[in-house]
């Protein structure tokens, strides 16, 4: 069964009356399942979170395997890659290059191919942002505040660690579909870390 195939038939985790830690669980075994049935997939802004079974890809790190800039994946044919992963990397691209990057990824994946993203979720670290700002004259905490700011632009210790862009689900899931991908699966609590960010899993439409 070829990659194209195993991914018709994927059983995503079950969201509704389950703690986020099952669903997070979940998440994680779905995914490695996905890496290891995968023919040739790529992560794309590796960083120093080298994923085993991918080929992973970094403009910055020089651990990555391949030094790559995620709108320019001319080392890779047309069609040739059926599984893309890429973790908090899709925010440090401007709006033009957002647009350059989904069309490389298009052209790069085979048809069915897989996209998963995750990123940080602009309604809830808005929602954060406002309940801290309304509880502030009582319970001052300008280092959270800061941290939220932070969340939204990035921590900019170099080039690379700007955020440039957010997304929401809705934002996203508009983006995806103008580059014929269509959105199969996303949850707004994966990974776990401090930014609240959510997960997408799309496909390569045509």
């Amino acid at each position: 069964m070829n990659h194209s195939d195993q991914t018709k038939e994927i059983k995503y985790p079950r969201k509704t009356f389950r703690s986020s830690g099952k669903v997070v669980s979940d998440i994680n075994s779905l995914l490695e399942e996905l890496r290891k049935n995968a023919n040739k997939g790529i992560q794309l802004g590796s960083g120093g979170s080298k994923i085993q079974g991918l080929i992973n890809c970094d403009l910055y790190n020089s651990e990555a395997d391949v030094k790559a800039d995620a709108t320019n994946l001319e080392m890779f044919d047309d069609d040739s890659i059926d599984y893309i992963e890429s973790h908090h990397m899709i925010e440090h691209l401007s709006f033009t290059d957002t647009e350059s990057a989904l069309t490389e990824w298009h052209r790069v994946l085979c048809k069915g191919g897989l996209l998963v993203l995750t990123f940080p979720d602009m309604t809830s670290i808005s929602a954060e942002w406002i309940k801290y700002s309304l509880i502030y004259p009582l319970m001052p905490h300008p280092d959270h505040l800061d941290y939220i700011v932070k969340m939204l632009v990035g921590s900019q210790e170099h080039d690379g660690m700007f955020h440039k862009n957010a997304f929401d689900i809705r934002r996203m899931s508009r983006i995806l579909a103008k580059h014929s991908f269509r959105v199969e699966y996303t949850y707004c609590k994966y990974p776990k870390r401090p930014t609240p960010s959510r997960l997408v899993i799309a496909r390569k439409a045509n």
